[in-house]
């Protein structure tokens, strides 16, 4: 019951014996003024009486009037006397009622402060007038959070009814009867209170005030209802897990399943399950029940122990299985309880984690070493180049030069596969048409994979767009083709088709990698040996190769995966012992039209050019080769080994540069910087840029966007003439544009 209509507190003791104790003070200093003022008054007055009657007495004459008034001030006197003892009488009693009420307030309030339970006094209005200190105790509310809040505030809102009836009955029949309710603590929770109340009537009998005596059986009603549904709480702990549950005997028969484990095996009912035996017919290997079994007797719990079991319908599924052996006080048979989590989608998330921290970590490899690795390669590329033109006259010394060139290329190629797997390739990506793609690589495909293999396709109609490069997604086709031929030794059927397709929550939840979206579907499928699950559980991963040593690098599905991923698509494969394979992959669908395919040329002008070239290379060797190829072509070249001389070399020349070619990543100044302080004072100049290192890495270093110009290495004489070529003639924006734009 609260104490506004039932059972609520308003404050605590110290609260209420401060009040009640300076109003005490206030009567008491109220009291003493008035009896001084009586005193004063009747002081006044005996000596106003004195002061006449003296004179009198002193003189001889007596009259009768005279005794007359003289008897009259004297009888005066008298009774201003008897006041003056009447107002001290009434002071000394009213001060001794006054200390037996002190007395009664310290022995009230020494109960209250040591009283288990609340106790609370309310008007009929329901307002406040005192709560014991045991509410601060057992609820934890101040005086003035007591004060800030409502009468039924704490009181649980299903309860408030009740309490309000109560209240009504109370003040009805003079006692309330017992009740529980739930009030609300400080800190959040909800504590339950049996309440009883007494009114308290005034003089005319009517109802004036209630005592409520609240006690607190919170810890009581929690262990009673503990008690009361402990048997239903472990039954819906069972029955309701994620995770399944069994109890079984020693020989695998199943005593006891819950509806996960029925769900995790793929059994209809309950009973089903239970009538099958766990040794024979869920567990993948015998040698695995029997391991846990003796686990169970030598050690009577194991946890954590991964286990490989099959479902109803033989798919092999991997469980993380926890369990105990439970013997039964009565003596009989003991049985073993297991808790078993299906964790087969996590250990193929784990597998494709670890396969991306291998790509991630040989991509960090190769991106480390590819600036210089490609400066090398570009040193071995281009001076075979330049011996290759020497050597034309003497084949014998040609052959050997060619091979040089071969090799560089080679090297450069693995390079680019490496980037290309850990998804750090420098990308050029535009708006593709797949049909178009692959229709022109049609004519290609035979002579790559041999004639003894149908090449078809089924091309969809109305297929939309993707962005990408499209160099790297012929790779793609080409990677799986070959992949497909090696797959059909005695020759068979490829088949390539395009698709749109979306790809549903369905889908992503049984492809894990999957996203949701609008796809186009590129699918290469073979007619060849196929694959296991354990083989294409590791299919993508760099370096790993079902060929035999010396036939394969590994390299070419991690390329595919890594082209595919930094695409923003999704590789999928489906294939059986036997049954062929199928790559599936999904690049995101753009609603924009094919880019437009521009001509570069193929090989170096035949005229000679006159501008000058400001080159900066921090590589010697290839800072000569290409001052070297650049001056062959008639270029004048101002060459600097950093950014600082590069600079040096501009402030001393006195006629006009044309083209600034620079690597992007030198010590001390990179090439980005120098570009910027030379348009300072040449804005005129045009910027070529060229590195080996990966795209994420040049656009650390704020290069790489539409406008840019940028020269990859390793590169050959022709493709740097032509480069430097197009961008003399091209007229594109400067640098200083975009750098002031930003």
């Amino acid at each position: 019951m609260n104490d506004g209509g039932g059972a609520n507190f308003a404050g605590t003791i110290d609260g209420s014996q401060n009040e009640i104790r300076q109003r005490l003070r206030r009567v008491e200093r109220q009291e003493w003024a008035l009896w001084g003022t009586a005193a004063t008054i009747s002081l006044l007055l005996t000596g106003g009486i004195v002061s006449f009657l003296l004179p009198m007495l002193r003189t001889a004459e007596h009259t009768d009037s005279f005794s007359s008034l003289q008897t009259e001030l004297i009888g005066l006197l008298a009774v201003v006397l008897l006041f003056d003892l009447y107002t001290i009488y009434q002071q000394l009693q009213i001060h001794r009622v006054r200390r037996q009420l002190s007395e009664s307030q310290q022995v009230f309030r020494l109960i209250s402060e040591n009283a288990a339970d609340m106790i609370a006094v309310v008007d009929v209005e329901g307002r406040r007038i005192y709560n014991s200190q045991s509410y601060e105790r057992v609820l934890g509310y101040s005086p003035e959070d007591l004060q800030k809040s409502s009468a039924f505030e704490q009181i649980h809102p299903e309860d408030r009814e009740r309490v309000r009836e109560a209240s009504v009955e109370a003040r009805r029949t003079g006692i309330g009867r017992t009740l529980e309710y739930r009030m609300r603590h400080k800190n959040g929770s909800w504590r339950v209170l049996e309440s009883t109340a007494r009114v308290i009537p005034s003089v005319s009998g009517v109802p004036e005030k209630m005592v409520i005596v609240n006690r607190d059986i919170t810890e009581r009603k929690t262990a009673v209802e503990a008690l009361r549904v402990s048997e239903a709480s472990f039954r819906s702990v069972v029955e309701d897990a994620p995770y399944g549950i069994y109890q079984a005997d020693d020989e695998g028969r199943f005593l006891r399943v819950n509806p996960a484990l029925q769900r995790m095996l793929g059994y209809s009912t309950s009973d089903e399950l239970q009538a099958v035996n766990l040794e024979k017919e869920i567990f993948r290997r015998l040698e695995d029940f029997r391991g846990m079994r003796e686990t169970l007797h030598s050690q009577d719990e194991f946890k954590g122990l991964e286990i490989e079991w099959r479902k109803k319908d033989g798919t092999p599924i991997t469980v993380r299985c926890s369990g105990r052996r439970v013997r039964e006080e009565d003596g009989g048979s003991a049985f073993h309880e297991v808790f078993a989590e299906d964790v087969t989608d996590k250990r193929v998330l784990e597998a494709q984690l670890r396969m991306a921290g291998k790509m991630e970590a040989i991509g960090r490899l190769s991106g480390g070493i590819a600036h210089d690795f490609n400066n090398l390669l570009g040193v071995m590329i281009g001076y075979s180049q330049l011996l290759k033109r020497k050597m034309a006259s003497e084949p014998n010394l040609l052959e050997y030069a060619e091979e040089i060139e071969r090799a560089g290329q080679r090297a450069a190629s693995l390079t680019r596969q490496l980037l290309a797997f850990s998804r750090q390739q420098i990308l050029t990506p535009t708006v593709l048409d797949l049909n178009t793609l692959v229709a022109d690589m049609e004519k290609m495909l035979p002579r790559l994979i041999g004639e003894d293999i149908a090449v078809r396709m089924e091309l969809g109609d109305g297929l939309g767009t993707v962005r990408a490069d499209r160099g790297q997604i012929e790779q793609v086709i080409m990677n799986l083709a070959v992949n497909a031929r090696d797959a059909m030794p005695a020759g068979g059927v490829l088949l390539i088709q395009t698709a749109n397709q979306d790809l549903d929550e369905l889908y992503a939840r049984d492809y894990p990698g999957a996203r949701i979206g609008r796809y186009v579907m590129l699918s290469v499928r073979d007619s060849g040996v196929g694959m296991d699950r354990e083989t294409i559980s590791h299919i993508f991963e760099p370096f790993f190769t079902t060929k035999e040593l010396g036939k394969g690098t590994g390299l070419g599905l991690a390329t595919v995966y890594g082209i595919v991923k930094q695409s923003g698509g999704y590789i999928g494969v489906d294939s059986n012992p036997g049954q062929g394979a199928c790559f599936q992959v999904f690049l995101p669908r753009v609603d924009e039209p094919v880019s437009q395919v521009s001509e570069v040329l193929s090989s170096a002008p035949e005229a000679k050019s006159s501008e000058t070239i400001l080159l900066a290379e921090d590589s010697d060797p290839l800072r000569k080769l290409a001052q070297s190829l650049l001056e062959g072509h008639g270029f004048q070249v101002l060459a600097a080994q950093n950014g600082e001389e590069a600079l040096g070399l501009a402030r001393q020349h006195t006629g006009r540069i044309h083209l600034l070619l620079t690597d992007v990543v030198m010590p001390g100044i990179n090439g980005r910087v120098l570009a910027e302080r030379l348009l300072v004072t040449r804005p005129g100049t045009k910027i070529l840029y060229m590195s080996g290192y990966t795209d994420s890495f040049i656009r650390d270093h704020g290069v790489l966007d539409q406008r840019t110009n940028l020269l990859y290495k390793p590169f050959t004489e022709e493709k740097l003439i032509e480069r430097v070529r197009s961008v003399l003639d091209a007229g594109l924006e400067r640098l200083s544009t975009e750098h002031n734009s930003r």
